[in-house]
């Protein structure tokens, strides 16, 4: 399988998530493009990018967290 796939949907997330408007949507689309990431590193075998995005994971639940 082309894990590559995997990382630019990630990517094509993320970008996303900087036309959004409102900053619940745009934690929800960083998290959604974070565990993307994760799965992709994981893929991979590439811990920077498992260990980046598992702490941006964390950032963003928490922060969805005070949101409410």
């Amino acid at each position: 399988m082309n894990y590559e796939i995997i990382g630019t949907i990630a990517s094509i997330v993320i970008l996303m998530a900087f036309v959004l408007n409102g900053e619940k949507k745009i934690r929800i689309v960083d998290l959604v493009g974070a565990i993307l990431f994760i799965v992709y590193g994981i893929l991979i075998e590439s811990f920077s990018v498992v260990f980046l995005n598992s702490c941006l994971s964390i950032v963003q639940i928490y922060k969805l967290y005070k949101l409410k």
